[in-house]
């Protein structure tokens, strides 16, 4: 009940943390989504180069670049959620 009631400023607006925090989630997951989709574009574009044989090692390679674009979107959220309740 006293988190509802606490309130900071984000861009000169009073919003309260529980709002915050879902906002920030919010962010994360599209962050989340462009990451993974840059990710995998980058990582299929590159064993395009490195694998020419195809086969499994694309798909290695593919998946890799999938899941750093994932860890960064996650990493990311972290943070912001992190400094976000050490600011309330």
């Amino acid at each position: 009940s006293s988190s509802k009631e606490e309130s900071f400023s984000n861009n000169s607006k009073q919003i309260t943390s529980d709002a915050a925090v879902g906002y920030t989630i919010q962010q994360g997951m599209q962050r989340g989504v462009i990451s993974v989709a840059v990710g995998l574009t980058v990582g299929g574009l590159a064993s395009i180069v490195l694998a020419r044989g195809g086969g499994s090692t694309r798909k290695v390679l593919t998946g890799f670049g999938g899941g750093v674009g994932l860890g960064s979107a996650w990493t990311k959220c972290s943070i912001e959620l992190e400094q976000l309740l050490k600011d309330c």
